[in-house]
């Protein structure tokens, strides 16, 4: 299971999710605006992922099964920049089992760990 859902987020979340990042939160960095015409239909087809999620997450804790594996852990980067940078919590606040998924996943030491080091002036790890 760790491997197919691999493939799910290499194959289709990655695609649906990473225009939208470029356009909302990368394009600012470098002082551009995101192109509507990008994010509304990366968008469109994320949410379509994301009603997929959630019908897997009403069964098992994390993608694979019950336990944290590599399926979740691919899921972090582009997931934490739609949400945190472009604020963008609304497309996961409605569908409960994948909020939870996420908090879950997104608050482990190691990824707090890995956000203050990476990103010193805006993470502060508690646990140091």
């Amino acid at each position: 299971m760790v491997d197919q859902w691999l493939e799910v987020e290499a194959q289709n979340y990655n695609p649906a999710i990473a225009p939208a990042v470029f356009h909302l939160v990368f394009a600012a960095w470098f002082g551009k605006i995101g192109d509507i015409r990008v994010i509304n239909p990366s968008l469109e087809r994320l949410e379509k992922m994301l009603d997929i999620y959630e019908a897997q997450l009403m069964n098992t804790r994390y993608l694979a099964g019950d336990f944290f594996s590599l399926a979740d852990l691919s899921h972090l980067p582009y997931t934490h920049f739609l949400i945190n940078d472009a604020g963008r919590v609304d497309l996961y606040i409605k569908r409960p089992c994948l909020l939870a998924w996420w908090i879950d996943i997104s608050s482990r030491p190691s990824w707090l760990k890995h956000l203050s080091k990476a990103f010193p002036h805006i993470f502060y790890d508690p646990n140091e």
